[in-house]
């Protein structure tokens, strides 16, 4: 046919570019359309940013230790781990490094890595949400209430390495239950899961369970046979962070594992039975009672279709039902004699609001005492609800349905398992921090979520409940930094005084930046501050305290300045003092 023939019938002209683009456009703004529920979660997570102060030069708890290796990583070319480090941290290391190449190295650009991290594991809890078949308004609640819930967002503005790697896990249990549908499993997607378990390995130990919980899941529903196809199954899910393993044990066993590292093992080994056995039993009241914190707004949604709800009718599911409320019972009688109330972990949210008080002289409460006993009763109420809701669906469904419910709830229990390593440390003493409860978080949304489709959800009442969390995350974190901004200005101003660092304490995370690796390079083996806080003792052994920042006037030393600071959730003024001995007739 020449130009000048008539086109033949049911032939299509080839479209121009511009058509091209044209129909490209139409695609991607139809898919932004049909998703806008979760760009609209997004879009509130990331406006949080110009109300709450992440550029503030002071880091946040312990994170000034991996912010170190950073500063170490891009001045010097070194990947150097601080013994203090009991986590693997490599892929850590590597991702802020990135961002402060870009933002400087900072403290916030740091933060920033994390909530870069944390937005991209929203987008795959949303699209988990929608692997098991969830609507996209069920999908966003789900990731509005991970993403605002106060312990998540909180850890989101720090450079911890808890919030990075809950980020990894969610990314990787997204790739594993697509790439494993039963209907098609696709090998790159599982990869994907592979590489992203990987990094969660080399961020913290547990991220080595990611691939053993899809491991035994497989075997348990018998989706994995041990012939050619198995073992290829087994390389995809499993064969990159096998080999990422063997090689950072190699490397670190050739380089020195750092110290704490070797004392969390002897931790570990030498509890004994009793104390072990012990650590077991709370650690499995508190988490089954922060479950219900971090379901509590999908179940508050829930309870309206009450007269739909039903008991298991299978004997497993009855069994288990059983189970979780005896535990929850008899751990609230116990606890309850104690005098112990929710939050039972308060490290990164209690009572005083957002973040960690180490600080000399705290910080106010922002909850009053007596709202905690009804909190705890709430709690209780909701986790009770939460396994009344998931344990009713036992053994309901197809196969290919519970396919991705029975994975995340392998990944879940695996990860509850890996909690109780790091928490040998603290047995003893605080039991446990809450920040290593955080990757229950999506598991319990999840199956919560999957648990219920079939039953009605109140949304407005689910967001007006997780319009409350974040009221409370974006405050108190705003409040935190500005705390920590604060008290890092304070000490900054003393050092201008001429007051030199070895005397002077101004919290945890100031002393183990400035002083930890001169109190390891001089040999300091004794506390110069005897019977001073726990900090001085394991970060700054060189600090005498003759100079001190807190937040009240001390006894047995003079104010030589003061500073007030804004927070949201204090009514009152609040304080940051700088008071020197009153024997010492230093600066100025």
């Amino acid at each position: 046919m020449t130009a000048s023939q008539p086109q033949e019938l049911g032939t299509a002209s080839p479209l121009s570019a511009d058509e091209r683009q044209h129909e490209c456009d139409v695609a991607l703004s139809q898919r932004l359309t049909l998703h806008w529920p979760i760009i609209a979660v997004l879009a509130a997570f990331l406006a949080t940013l110009f109300i709450i102060p992440v550029m503030v030069r002071a880091p946040v708890s312990d994170d000034w230790v991996y912010a170190r290796s950073v500063e170490i990583l891009l001045t010097s070319g070194k990947l150097k781990i601080f013994d203090l480090a009991v986590v693997t941290l490599i892929f850590q290391i590597g991702w802020g490094g990135l961002f402060a190449l870009v933002f400087g190295t900072t403290f916030g650009a740091l933060r920033l890595s994390t909530i870069a991290l944390m937005s991209i594991s929203a987008v795959a809890f949303y699209g988990t949400c929608r692997e098991l078949k969830l609507s996209r308004g069920r999908s966003a609640v789900g990731t509005a209430a991970y993403l605002f819930n106060p312990l998540s967002f909180a850890l989101a503005f720090s450079f911890m390495t808890d919030p990075q790697f809950l980020a990894l896990l969610v990314i990787a249990s997204y790739f594993y239950v697509r790439g494993l549908r039963v209907e098609t499993i696709d090998r790159r997607i599982i990869i994907f899961g592979s590489v992203a378990a990987s990094c969660a390995f080399l961020v913290r130990q547990q991220g080595a369970l990611i691939p053993l919980a899809v491991g035994v899941y497989l075997v348990l529903s018998r989706r994995w046979k041990p012939d050619l196809d198995g073992l290829k199954m087994a390389l995809w899910v499993a064969g990159l962070p096998a080999l990422t393993l063997i090689l950072y044990y190699i490397w670190l066993f050739n380089t020195g594992a750092p110290a704490q590292q070797n004392a969390f093992l002897n931790q570990m080994t030498g509890a004994g039975w009793a104390s072990t056995r012990l650590l077991f039993e709370r650690m499995t009241f508190i988490e089954v009672m922060y479950i219900g914190f971090f379901a509590a707004p999908v179940v508050l949604a829930l309870i309206p279709g009450a007269l739909r709800w039903r008991l298991p009718r299978s004997w497993v599911g009855m069994a288990v039902f059983v189970a979780c409320v005896a535990i929850l019972i008899t751990g609230l009688q116990i606890f309850g004699m104690q005098g112990r109330v929710m939050p039972y972990l308060p490290q990164f949210v209690g009572s005083t609001g957002i973040g960690p008080t180490d600080l000399i002289g705290g910080r106010p409460r922002v909850i009053p005492e007596t709202w905690l006993s009804p909190l705890t009763i709430a709690f209780a109420v909701s986790v009770f609800l939460f396994f009344l809701l998931t344990t009713s669906q036992t053994g309901e469904g197809s196969r290919a349905e519970r396919a991705g419910p029975g994975l995340l709830l392998s990944l879940g229990l695996f990860q509850v398992l890996g909690i109780m390593p790091p928490s040998f440390h603290f047995r003893n003493w605080i039991i446990s921090v809450d920040r290593y409860l955080v990757p229950i978080l999506p598991f319990a949304l999840l199956l919560l979520l999957w648990s219920t489709r079939k039953l009605p959800m109140i949304k407005p009442l689910a967001w007006l409940a997780i319009a409350l969390y974040a009221f409370f995350s974006i405050a108190g974190t705003r409040d935190f930094l500005v705390f920590q901004g604060t008290t890092w200005t304070m000490a900054r101003q003393a050092v201008e005084m001429g007051v030199p660092l070895t005397r002077l304490d101004a919290g945890s995370s100031w002393d183990g930046y400035h002083l930890y690796e001169y109190t390891y390079d001089h040999r300091i083996y004794k506390q110069h501050t005897p019977g001073g806080p726990w900090w001085t003792n394991l970060f700054a052994k060189a600090t005498d305290s003759t100079y001190i920042v807190s937040t009240q006037p001390l006894q047995g030393y003079d104010v030589i300045a003061q500073r007030e600071y804004s927070s949201w959730l204090h009514s009152d003024p609040q304080m940051i003092y700088l008071s020197r001995k009153h024997t010492f007739p230093g600066p100025p």
